[in-house]
């Protein structure tokens, strides 16, 4: 990992300070050399001390751009006080890190990955700035979810979570989230209560997709169209596939019943009735004998 170079002036001499892009490497750098530093001691003493190896021992030493020799002459260091500032200036919050902390405090609560998207970010990402806006003593929100005990009858929010059920039953999370206008944690939390209880049905809230569920309602609304050619519509390259993979879940009531094929090419005999072509098959071949 390539460090950071910084240049300080030590009795009137520049000397180049190739420290660690890490604040965290930097600071355990300098606990080495504080240790080392006017002290007769080996390499392998110092490394037994800190837990590490020799060689990281001498590479916390030669950022400093110094030798052991010099460390362990020396009792006091300058370029100690130049990556001491160097710590605190990586450890400020940038714009867009108090940026995120005000979008993580507000009263919308949004959830890292919105978050993240917002910012262009990871939500692992996300997560490490608000970590890191917590050890620097930053007050963040906690979030606290509802009490266990609570009692889904009194709970004025899943009468409306049962009430927008029945009135529209195919809808995302998010869409619930987006009408009952509260965060999608809360809708995730009361959900799985109603599921465990079940009084909601396992479809309600259960697809991600909103284009998917436009599918399942046109779909279900023209008998004619077919799912392949529905897929193609929408964009899919497997509509099908897809709703062959909702049967096997147990979701196949949601999709209107499929025709039934025939095993074979129909045929109509003499008489008018309809056969198919195994049978007149037999017929053929009988009439031959």
């Amino acid at each position: 990992m390539r460090g950071k170079t910084m240049v300080a002036k030590v009795a009137k001499q520049e000397i180049a300070l190739n420290l660690p892009r890490r604040p965290t490497t930097v600071e355990r750098y300098l606990k080495i050399v504080k240790f080392a530093l006017g002290r007769d001691r080996d390499v392998e003493a110092v490394a037994k001390h800190f837990g590490c190896s020799p060689a990281t021992v001498l590479n916390a030493i030669r950022a400093f751009g110094v030798t052991y020799d010099q460390v362990r002459r020396r009792r006091t260091l300058p370029q100690l006080k130049v990556a001491e500032e160097y710590i605190k200036l990586e450890r400020r919050l940038s714009e867009r890190d108090q940026k995120i902390i005000e979008m993580y405090n507000s009263p919308e609560a949004p959830t890292l990955e919105q978050i993240g998207r917002a910012f262009g970010l990871t939500r692992q990402r996300v997560h490490q700035i608000l970590k890191k806006a917590k050890a620097l003593g930053v007050k963040l929100v906690e979030r606290k979810t509802p009490p266990e005990g609570h009692w889904i009858e009194r709970c004025q929010l899943c009468k409306r979570l049962l009430q927008l059920q029945e009135e529209e039953p195919l809808l995302t999370r998010r869409q619930i989230a987006a009408r009952l206008d509260i965060p999608i944690w809360v809708v995730h939390w009361h959900l799985n209560r109603l599921k465990a209880r079940g009084l909601v049905k396992r479809h309600f809230g259960y697809f991600r997709s909103e284009r998917l569920i436009e599918a399942i309602k046109l779909y279900n609304s023209d008998p004619e169209v077919s799912a392949w050619k529905l897929g193609r519509m929408l964009g899919y390259k497997n509509l099908p596939g897809i709703f062959c993979e909702l049967e096997k879940r147990g979701l196949g009531y949601l999709l209107r019943p499929r025709r039934q094929r025939s095993a074979g090419r129909r045929r109509t005999s003499q008489a008018g009735t309809v056969i198919d072509a195994k049978q007149a098959f037999r017929q053929r071949r009988e009439g031959k004998r």
